[in-house]
């Protein structure tokens, strides 16, 4: 749909895969209203860089029910070697499968925050199973058409006889997912706007690491075990967001993992990723981390729901690649990254803001009293030639990257904010290049060469400018009296694009009568792509009293609108506000008004 990843990899995978002599299948599980406390039975998962998957001991202590609506736990508690080695239960074991007499009761899930480390909770493999069965509109899933019949298997938790329960409401009790956001590629600077673009539900831990591989490299013959490790990945490449954990089940192709949600976003399209351990960090009170790697992309998570994430082996995501390339002029150096962002309308445009900063960030070292050119431009259907692109530049003091980057996220928000139809992006390419140094200027004067001119008639503007500690500069700027202006003074506010005054009510136009969604959408991208930018000097109609007494106003009011109906019945219907613009080589930062007197045409 949007990329080769959609419509080649499905069927390369598929060929693999039915080569595959390697077929895993769901075990026997042990349904959750069967469970009781007193059980001992064992968790599957690894640990550390062996990549051997072990095991330790868990029993069961009771049942937790936090009320209608919401999914039913298991309370267990972990001993053994491998548990004495580790601390207690770590970040990244989540997923990690719960069998008990060799059935599957479910996923370690969640721990108690600041309490116990030895202490856990298992969601039931139950509440993970119909994920496989939710709805994927988001892909082309072999399993979504797949009409599936309950087996005895299969329990509908409403209708479970509850016994054994622990009744802990979420304000005593708080739980916390065992699994820490990952975090390559982004810089101090980077990761702090990414956390401030928003925030991964259901995650309080982030976890700065680099990973072993650059994400990039598609693997089709991949297979998981219950208990492997595993990672889910939004972006990949240069930069990387992503988390892991360990695969609960498989069945085939499909997998499930986590025990609770990612970003608890739904039917979404996400790599999904292999990943090697590297070792763990034992802490105090549940604190302690399994740190691992996310690595090469070997199909695509498509759930993301309370019970956890599901998946297709060698069922590729759709994605939008990204490439920013940063020159700093000061340190004479010029650096491109280049990253994959999994096709999200709902994250695309903070991802692609926070990778475009975090390349200027790390390229330029300091983002402080600097001016920052930015030339992006943006493949998408949403524009004739399938190219929306923008130049503009912008001077900070502080942090010119947080200023430098908002219309690229503005534009990748429009593009995805379509309420009419799916609006596509086939690839971002950002250009930024950073000068140490203010490239600002302020209007001194605007000289008229005439002060009385009719509609349609030219004058010609004298402006003088003086860029920030450098000589005064002059452009001469052309303007065009509206052909629609009615007589009498007309202010003209000449002003850097940046600023926008406002304009005259008495100015008319011929515009639809009628605007669909449709209109309205494209008009706000015409609105995009057309703003006027820093470092132009833009004259514009302002507001002027009139002097005209009632009786002349209604005349002359009559009189435009006779004019509007001669161009509508000679096929002009888009007569628009005129204005003039001149690209200068700084940001200009204030306004002066002139006052025209439009004479009788």
């Amino acid at each position: 749909m949007r990329s080769l990843f959609r419509k080649i990899f499905p069927v390369i995978a598929s060929i693999i895969f039915i080569l595959s002599d390697t077929v895993f299948a769901m075990p026997e599980i042990l349904p959750l209203e069967q469970v009781q406390s007193g059980m001992h039975g064992v968790a599957h998962t690894i640990v550390d860089n062996s990549g051997v998957i072990e095991t330790f001991d868990v029993e069961i202590i009771g049942l937790m029910d936090n009320g209608k609506g919401s999914t039913k736990m298991i309370m267990a508690r972990a001993s053994g070697d491998v548990i004495n080695r580790t601390g207690g239960i770590l970040q990244g074991m989540s997923g990690s499968p719960v069998y008990v007499d060799g059935k599957l009761v479910g996923a370690l899930a969640a721990g108690l925050k600041e309490m116990s480390p030895y202490t856990f909770f298992i969601t039931p493999i139950e509440s993970m199973l119909r994920l496989w069965e939710m709805p994927d509109e988001k892909g082309l899933n072999p399993y979504a058409k797949h009409n599936h019949q309950a087996t005895d298997q299969e329990i509908n938790l409403n209708d479970i006889v509850q016994r054994d329960e622990i009744l802990l409401p979420d304000e005593i009790l708080e739980v916390e997912p065992q699994t820490s956001l990952i975090f390559s590629g982004f810089d101090s600077a980077g990761l702090n706007f990414l956390r401030g673009q928003f925030e991964f539900a259901g995650f309080n831990n982030f976890l700065a690491a680099s990973s072993t591989g650059t994400g990039n490299s598609l693997k089709f013959d991949a297979t998981l075990n219950p208990g492997s490790a595993i990672g889910v990945a939004v972006v990949c490449g240069d930069f990387l967001v992503g988390a892991t954990g360990t695969v609960t089940a498989v069945d085939g192709q499909r997998i499930l993992g986590f025990g609770h949600p990612f970003t608890h976003a739904g039917n979404v399209n996400f790599f999904m990723t292999d990943s090697a351990v590297i070792g763990s960090v034992s802490g105090e009170n549940g604190s302690g981390v399994k740190i691992s790697s996310v690595g090469n992309i070997i199909g695509r998570i498509n759930q993301d729901r309370e019970a956890g994430v599901a998946g297709i082996l060698g069922t590729f995501p759709s994605v939008v690649p990204i490439s920013v390339t940063v020159r700093d002029n000061d340190l004479n150096v010029t650096d491109t990254y280049n990253a994959t962002i999994a096709y999200n309308e709902n994250l695309i445009a903070k991802l692609g803001a926070s990778i475009a900063y975090t390349a200027l960030s790390k390229t330029a070292d300091s983002l402080a009293e600097s001016t920052v050119s930015v030339d992006f431009s943006i493949d998408t259907n949403v524009v004739e030639g399938g190219k929306l692109s923008r130049s503009n530049i912008f001077y900070n003091a502080s942090d010119v990257g947080q200023v430098a980057i908002v219309e690229l996220l503005n534009a990748l928000n429009l593009i995805c904010s379509n309420t009419t139809t799916e609006s596509n992006i086939f690839g971002i390419n950002v250009n930024l290049t950073r000068d140490a140094e203010r490239k600002t200027a302020s209007l001194v004067s605007v000289t008229p060469d005439r002060k009385n001119a009719k509609p349609g008639e030219t004058i010609n503007l004298t402006v003088t400018y003086q860029p920030y500690r450098q000589p005064i500069q002059t452009v001469i700027i052309p303007y065009t009296i509206p052909i629609l202006r009615q007589i009498g003074p007309m202010a003209l506010d000449v002003h850097g694009g940046s600023l926008v005054p406002v304009t005259n009510q008495n100015v008319n136009t011929i515009t639809p009568t009628t605007v669909t969604p449709e209109q309205a959408y494209n008009e706000k991208i015409r609105n995009l792509i057309t703003a006027g930018k820093n470092n132009q000097i833009v004259v514009d109609i302002g507001n002027a009293p009139s002097n005209l007494s009632e009786r002349e106003r209604q005349r002359e009011l009559q009189r435009i609108r006779k004019l509007q109906e001669k161009l509508r019945r000679e096929g002009n219907q888009n007569i628009r506000i005129a204005n003039s613009r001149v690209d200068t080589d700084y940001i200009i930062d204030n306004v002066i008004q002139v006052i025209i007197n439009v004479d009788k045409p």
